[in-house]
């Protein structure tokens, strides 16, 4: 007899995974509360940076701390058999949890950087731009209950997240220098070259399965995906790996410092 895939689709959906979604960015927030009085402990320099530096440095660790969950995000896209049978609509139990962990996750990264640019008068167009299409991704996600192989998928852009936070940190503890410096920042170059491949092979990926995606795939989602994809394989990529490229050889912190003719509102930042 012949073996037929048939596509696995749970049946949770968004209204009751609420609750555990405001769970998750409830988790996140109080993470972040952590890191800001662990650091303090721990790394006593930190207590002699500005509160803008204090509060991104717990920033950063919180976006290291979810960049681990690339693992589970590659996981998702090259192990788990059940979303590999339909990329557009398969979804499982396992996959719903990693939606509700990262949707709880975008919405705290977004909060807290929509409070972080009021309160100090910043603007990152690039990281506003990157969580808008990511917190759409995951919401539509969740919304439609279909399309979690590929936000499993983008996600694991996000390997960049942990070196880019080992590389903000010592910066700021004046360790540039120092050949750990150097090896975190060649890594993240790579890393953010390999994510170049990556996004290319995914457009390869979405041209053989394309039928699949017009046919299944919601609209909304297919448009932000393409859009996003677009807009990180034309932009955001090239741009975050000249700027890590420029920082190995001149190692300062894009994230803080104020350019000559810049306004305070266009500080750069990278993911």
């Amino acid at each position: 007899m012949a073996n037929v895939n048939v596509t696995v689709q749970s049946n949770q959906n968004l209204k009751e995974n609420i609750i555990r979604i405001c769970a998750c960015f409830t988790g996140w927030l109080v993470l972040f509360i952590f890191m800001g009085w662990l650091s303090k402990i721990v790394v006593p320099q930190v207590r002699t940076l500005k509160p803008k530096e204090q509060m991104f440095w717990q920033l950063a660790w919180v976006r290291a701390v979810c960049g681990t969950l690339v693992g589970w995000a590659i996981y998702l896209t090259f192990v788990d058999e059940c979303l590999d049978r339909d990329h557009a609509l398969a979804t499982t139990d396992g996959s719903w949890t990693f939606i509700c962990v990262l949707l709880g996750f975008f919405i705290f990264e977004e909060v807290t950087l929509i409070y972080f640019d009021i309160r100090y008068k910043t603007f990152s167009k690039e990281l506003h731009l990157h969580h808008v299409f990511a917190f759409n991704g995951f919401f539509f996600a969740a919304w439609y209950n279909a399309g979690h192989f590929y936000a499993a998928k983008a996600f694991v852009l996000e390997a960049s997240t942990i070196f880019s936070c080992i590389c903000w940190c010592l910066l700021k503890l004046k360790l540039e220098q120092t050949k750990v410096w150097k090896i975190n920042q060649m890594i993240l170059i790579h890393v953010f070259h390999l994510r170049s491949a990556y996004e290319m092979w995914w457009w390869y990926d979405i041209y053989r399965d394309w039928a699949n995606i017009k046919q299944n795939l919601p609209l909304p989602y297919t448009i932000n995906m393409l859009l996003g994809l677009l807009a990180v394989s034309l932009w955001l990529t090239p741009y975050w790996t000249y700027k890590k490229t420029v920082q190995y050889f001149h190692p300062v912190d894009f994230n803080m410092e104020q350019k000559k003719g810049k306004k305070s509102n266009e500080i750069d930042k990278t993911s």
